[in-house]
């Protein structure tokens, strides 16, 4: 589409991030001019919607589980389906260089799958190391597209900064199929940022949350973008509103998904890489256990 082409044509990308994608399978982007414009409005608004929506906090799509006093994560507060809660988040999905990236990735047409916050508790947000894709089983399959990791707050360790493992987008299967997901390894590295850097990484690279030790702030928002034959995280086309799909930009509604012409998608909630991991557990006959350890 030639508004994408247009966004590209605004990233400040340039072959040595492209080759740490191919290469480490994730870039660190400082000072987007996005992020230095908005940062303020996203840290406000987030402080009011995780006030306001409690428990209830990251439930669309997944309506039907959710119990009164439940969190949709018990380590964290969660938002979901942010595209629909305010300006300052719907501008996240065309920040240039997540799309640049996102294109360069896929090798194919995008769209966004899913846009949603994580602020780990005190004590709590360890994971194991975990992949945001679907496992790849031979290495001529195409990767299926880029999280984008966008930091509303500085992360450093006592916080739980982010574990992520270079180069890991390369390897096939499930991380369980190579390592102990439950250890820390070697060659991991622990991203200390300051509020405002995006993290854009290959779905396939293995990352886990750690533990906010300080109880500081650790809010991220993340950005999921796949090509255009997968299954989107929330279903646009349900999930807004009509009035609010009417005002969106042209640009907008085809990285959304939500034009006449896109298709209908079945499932409320698709494409997610923990229900894949559970299926491929039951395969196996192994336990299956939750990334998010909470404790």
């Amino acid at each position: 589409m030639k508004s994408v082409v247009s966004l590209i044509k605004k990233s400040s990308l340039n072959k040595n991030h492209l080759k740490e994608l191919d290469n480490k399978g994730f870039i660190i982007i400082e000072n987007a001019e996005y992020m230095k414009k908005n940062l303020h409005k996203l840290k406000k608004k987030s402080e009011i919607l995780i006030n306001l929506e409690k428990d209830k906090g990251g439930w669309e799509g997944k309506e039907q589980y959710y119990k009164k006093g439940k969190k949709f994560e018990s380590g964290a507060d969660r938002l979901g389906n942010l595209v629909s809660k305010g300006n300052e988040f719907l501008g996240l999905i065309k920040i240039p260089e997540i799309i640049h990236a996102a294109q360069y990735v896929t090798k194919k047409e995008i769209k966004v799958c899913g846009l949603h916050l994580r602020n780990p508790s005190k004590k709590l947000g360890k994971q194991s190391i975990h992949i945001d894709g679907f496992a790849r089983s031979n290495k001529k399959e195409q990767y299926a597209g880029i999280v984008a990791f966008i930091y509303l707050d500085n992360t450093k360790i006592q916080n739980g900064a982010m574990r992520i493992v270079p180069g890991t987008h390369k390897k096939l299967g499930w991380p369980d199929d190579h390592i102990n997901i439950n250890k820390k390894m070697k060659n991991e590295k622990r991203l200390i940022l300051k509020a405002g850097s995006i993290v854009i990484a290959n779905l396939n690279i293995w990352h886990a949350g750690s533990t906010n030790h300080s109880g500081e702030l650790r809010r991220v928002i993340m950005l999921n973008i796949k090509s255009r034959d997968y299954d989107q995280l929330l279903n646009y086309k349900k999930y807004l509103r009509d009035s609010f799909k009417k005002k969106l930009k042209p640009i907008e509604k085809y990285l959304l998904a939500v034009r006449n012409k896109d298709p209908f998608q079945k499932l409320d909630s698709g494409g997610s890489a923990n229900q894949k991991r559970r299926e491929y557990f039951e395969t196996k006959k192994k336990k299956f256990s939750s990334v998010a350890k909470n404790y």
